[in-house]
């Protein structure tokens, strides 16, 4: 038939456009093997905390209920460290400036909880203007403490039996990780270098979007959801068109030509299946336009998610990104327009003839969607080197 050409063009644009676009994330990022991260998203199927029972400065106990249900940035210092800890505790204040108006809650645990008591926690915290209210500063017994960082956090800390002076003379006597830990309603779900200002941008864009209002934190999954309505509407449409095709429009041998006279609405809508199809269609349309406005207002209110995947799996993602965005932005929205405009005019022949071209582009770009949603949320964070 003649309209198998046209589905043709669409499918090998589709070709095309994820052949092109795997070749430019391959020239720009290449196939770099999982590796140590600045920033490492570990995922939603993470570690807990873990019960666990320290001092706040303010001589209040806090446990792991307290973290149950809030999202919060924790860093690791003693007040005795006089490199590494007072520069994390400067980007921690710098955090708390960022997250003003958030629930964000900022820990900051003792690694030297025999010397760092509450009080002494409390003048070491005034240093930084810590607010009391939303950051905290905990202490505890020590082999539990210890116990908590690396059986939870997967990170070092020991004391160091032979300190190497710097050349003031300065001693680190504890040696620990200087990575600051997102959790997220007791699951530990990112480590974030605090020596990376990329890193620490990241930390604070994670915690905003982790503690936005339930509904917001919905959308993802909503618009992935709307992304497979989409495309089970536009299969059930093309189902109902092709088989009348089949039966009656083919069969007749004529084609009216992109710039012939319309054909008269009323009477094709009266066949249940071009009214289904029609139905199908505008459902499809409008399906699309919630959830561009779903897409945007996630995106405005929260920002985006970095996929935490490496290797091969992550050239196949921004691949399929890629090609994704430019097909939804260059196909489907002008192809569609052109598609609606014929058939609002009467020119049905040549509206068969666009949509054909349309329908391979918009399942795709439908049917990604989903698959981006899958990738970037649910698959499991890759293997990387050990912790540190």
């Amino acid at each position: 038939m003649e309209l198998s050409r046209f589905y043709r063009r669409g499918i090998l644009i589709v070709l095309g456009t994820f052949l092109g676009s795997a070749a430019i994330v391959l020239a720009a990022t290449g196939l770099a093997p999982p590796s140590r991260r600045a920033a490492e998203d570990l995922g939603e199927s993470t570690e807990s905390v873990g019960p666990f029972r320290l001092l706040e400065r303010s001589g209040r106990e806090v446990t792991d209920a307290d973290l149950a249900n809030r999202v919060g940035i924790v860093s690791f210092i003693f007040t005795r460290c006089p490199l590494q800890c007072p520069k994390i505790s400067s980007i921690m204040k710098g955090i708390q400036d960022k997250l003003a108006g958030t629930d964000v809650l900022l820990v900051s645990l003792s690694v030297d909880p025999e010397y760092d008591t509450p009080a002494v926690l409390d003048e070491y915290a005034k240093r930084f203007d810590a607010d009391p209210r939303r950051w905290w500063f905990l202490t505890g017994d020590r082999d539990r403490i210890y116990d908590l960082i690396q059986s939870r956090f997967k990170l070092s800390v020991m004391v160091d039996p032979n300190p190497v002076p710097t050349a003031d003379g300065k001693v680190e006597m504890i040696a620990h990780s200087s990575r600051l830990a997102l959790v997220d309603r007791g699951r530990i779900v990112g480590l974030f270098d605090s020596n990376d200002p990329t890193a620490v941008e990241a930390v604070v864009s994670q915690a905003k979007r982790r503690a936005a209002p339930a509904w917001l934190r919905a959308l993802p999954a909503v618009n992935a959801s709307l992304n497979g309505l989409c495309a089970l509407l536009l299969l059930t449409g093309w189902s109902l068109i092709r088989r009348r095709r089949l039966r009656d429009v083919a069969g007749t041998g004529r084609d009216s030509g992109p710039d012939s006279a319309p054909s008269p609405a009323s009477p094709i809508l009266h066949v249940p299946a071009v009214r289904g199809h029609v139905f199908c269609m505008v459902a499809a349309v409008v399906t699309s336009a919630i959830f561009l406005g779903c897409y945007l207002t996630y995106h405005y209110q929260a920002g985006s998610v970095a996929f935490r995947g490496a290797g091969a799996m992550r050239w196949l993602y921004l691949s399929i990104l890629l090609s994704h965005t430019l097909l939804a932005t260059f196909g489907v929205v002008p192809l569609v327009l052109v598609s609606l405009n014929r058939a609002l005019r009467g020119l049905f022949a040549a509206h068969a003839r666009a949509a054909a071209v349309t329908f391979p582009i918009w399942m795709y770009v439908s049917v990604t969607g989903v698959v981006i949603y899958v990738m970037l949320y649910h698959l499991p964070a890759p293997a990387s080197s050990p912790l540190s």
